[in-house]
């Protein structure tokens, strides 16, 4: 736990939340210090939630600004933390200065404001992300149908698939499984995102966005990581990190029609 005049920091284990709860208006040493001590909890507790309570002050400083743009936000996307709550009344002092960073967050993160913490917590946790490979045929058919994906015609044949991926990410949403991640890799240098797909009806809750910088992470020591994207996606990859190549074309041998 970390506290000081203007901050309290600490982590919250039976929500796995890290809470930094503002006492009033900081600046440079006396805004940066409680950062950073929430910083090093979501380095230690990594994939937590990051619940920030901006009712008795923030910051309103240029320099601390650029700080937390370009060192603290870069720094929490590494921790694997994929949603960062804000605790905000309903008209606030600071809504442009909260609208600032919320704009800036939503880039990497989920955001979520809200009046109290339990919001947040209830919002954060509805959906969840899971690292397995057991999926029932009705589950499978379900996602993959719900893209239009003639994979999903198969669910006996994904079963297998899911089994023998490498790694898998799902997104749930209680027993429902609404999204999910797969990749090959050769065990040191190559790895191949094969399927990344949403249930349309949660799109816009950056659910693939999480995925693919869960898989990113993992795969951070990797020399490359590669996928094949759609035309009309391939912005979205490109915002994840992904360059489109300039010299080779994806080809396949299929039975598939999408």
């Amino acid at each position: 736990m970390f506290e000081s005049d203007f901050a309290k920091c600490e982590y919250v284990e039976k929500d796995n939340v890290v809470f930094h709860a503002w006492k009033k208006e900081a600046h440079y040493d006396d805004y940066r210090n409680p950062v950073i001590a929430s910083l090093e909890m979501l380095r230690v507790h990594k994939g937590s939630f990051f619940i920030v309570d901006a009712r008795n002050g923030f910051e309103d400083v240029k320099e601390d600004v650029e700080w937390g743009f370009s060192y603290f936000l870069p720094e929490l996307k590494k921790t694997g933390c994929s949603t960062w709550g804000f605790i905000l009344p309903k008209v606030s002092d600071i809504e442009g200065e909260i609208d600032l960073w919320t704009r800036e967050i939503e880039k990497n993160f989920r955001v979520i404001r809200a009046e109290s913490y339990d919001e947040i917590l209830r919002q954060a946790k509805r959906i969840e992300y899971k690292d397995v490979h057991d999926f029932t045929e009705g589950e499978l058919k379900e996602l993959f149908l719900s893209v239009d994906w003639s994979s999903g015609h198969f669910p006996d044949k994904l079963v297998m698939a899911m089994k023998n991926f490498k790694t898998v990410y799902s997104a749930w949403d209680g027993d429902k499984l609404i999204g999910m991640i797969c990749a090959m890799d050769d065990g040191i240098m190559n790895a191949y995102i094969h399927y990344l797909l949403v249930d349309p009806q949660y799109h816009g809750r950056t659910i693939g966005r999480t995925l693919v910088e869960m898989m990113k992470e993992h795969y951070k020591d990797y020399m490359r990581i590669v996928l094949v994207a759609y035309d009309k996606e391939a912005f979205f990859y490109e915002n994840c990190g992904f360059k489109k190549a300039t010299d080779a074309s994806p080809m396949f041998i299929t039975s598939l029609w999408t």
